[in-house]
């Protein structure tokens, strides 16, 4: 066995690359999945997770002159891609010390080693937790704060204001990033939202299967009369743009979609910057905060998939008065980097109800 095991991290548009080694006697490295409030909004995912950059004394530091500086607390700076928006690297006031999203690693399975979740009380109905209970068939630690600290918040965790209102269709749904330069509002689904269009049967399956093209529009997107589809994906793209192993999307009509001052939707509005990830979609992100905003195909652009990371709903951070959870798979779970993490999503959405 080697003494070290090489590491690489890099942002989708590889304007960011940070090469180094970890001993391999200390693998695998501990991460926890974090749901507190600042990460969802600076991530448009559920959860993130980083892990700490071993101090090699033969490791160069990781570049940051082509990242956009963020601090989004006292505590820590967040730095992401100016080009893409990856969510590179966290860097804390304390010591300077630099810690890595784990989306961003070229090698996973064997090296990462997810322990739990943290902050979920932040989540209001326990977000995303419900989902991943275990990996390897071993129970996660689930903290309502920081780990080892405080409470543990038991399966299917709510908090006494996570109640929501019965559905109306007037209501409106708002989202928004950290920065608050993103700011958009989600109405409830109507005759409108069924002519959208797309020519996949649901995009949850992935381009390179023969799978059949959907002549009668069928809208797939609504699961319910009251509610939009959300989904999962693990695909290549997503996970180097975002930096992290899963992203979280609703699939909205675009009709459905109205400007913080009542102006309907358009593209692309606020302080969004915008990335071509593939030929065929358009990425969006927040030029100051670095948040994952939209995913925009080209083939059905009257339909958008929305981060979930900034809905601001009632009940909580998997607002599930307004979205139909998908259990059949995570999408393009085949490209998935640590597939033991996303093999206990799976199996956790399957078991959900």
């Amino acid at each position: 066995m080697a003494e070290n095991t090489i590491i690489r991290a890099s942002c989708n548009c590889r304007s960011s690359i940070l090469t180094f080694s970890i001993p391999t006697s200390n693998l695998p490295l501990p991460a926890y999945l974090c749901h507190c409030n600042i990460s969802r909004r600076i991530s448009g995912a559920l959860c993130t997770s980083y892990v700490d950059i071993p101090p090699g004394p033969d490791d160069p530091k990781p570049d940051l002159t082509s990242l956009t500086p963020y601090q989004s607390s006292d505590i820590l700076t967040r730095y992401f891609c100016s080009t893409c928006g990856t969510q590179m690297y966290l860097k804390y006031s304390s010591d300077d010390h630099i810690s890595v999203s784990t989306g961003t690693l070229d090698r996973s399975d064997g090296i990462i080693q997810f322990l739990g979740h943290m902050w979920i009380q932040d989540t209001k109905d326990g977000g995303a937790s419900d989902f991943i209970p275990t990996i390897r068939g071993e129970k996660l630690k689930r903290w309502l704060t920081e780990p080892d600290q405080g409470e543990e918040a038991p399966a299917r965790w709510k908090s006494a204001s996570s109640t929501p209102k019965p559905p109306s269709k007037t209501d409106k749904l708002y989202a928004h990033c950290h920065c608050g330069g993103v700011k958009f509002w989600i109405s409830r689904p109507g005759e409108q939202s069924k002519k959208a269009e797309s020519p996949f049967p649901d995009l949850l399956i992935p381009y390179h299967t023969n799978s059949p093209a959907n002549p009668s529009n069928e809208p797939w997107w609504l699961p319910r009369e009251d509610c939009f589809l959300a989904g999962t994906c693990a695909c290549i793209s997503c996970r180097e743009s975002s930096g992290f192993d899963i992203t979280w999307w609703a699939f909205v009509p675009v009709s459905d979609i109205t400007l913080e001052n009542g102006e309907p939707f358009r593209r692309y509005f606020g302080t969004q910057k915008t990335h071509r990830s593939s030929p065929h979609c358009t990425r969006t992100f927040c030029s100051r905060c670095g948040c994952t905003v939209f995913w925009d195909g080209d083939e059905r652009p009257s339909l958008v998939d929305v981060a979930l990371g900034l809905l601001d709903a009632e009940s909580g951070t998997r607002a599930e008065e307004w979205l139909h959870y998908h259990q059949g798979r995570v999408s393009f779970t085949e490209f998935a980097r640590n597939r033991e993490l996303i093999t206990g999503l799976e199996e956790g959405l399957k078991a959900y109800r």
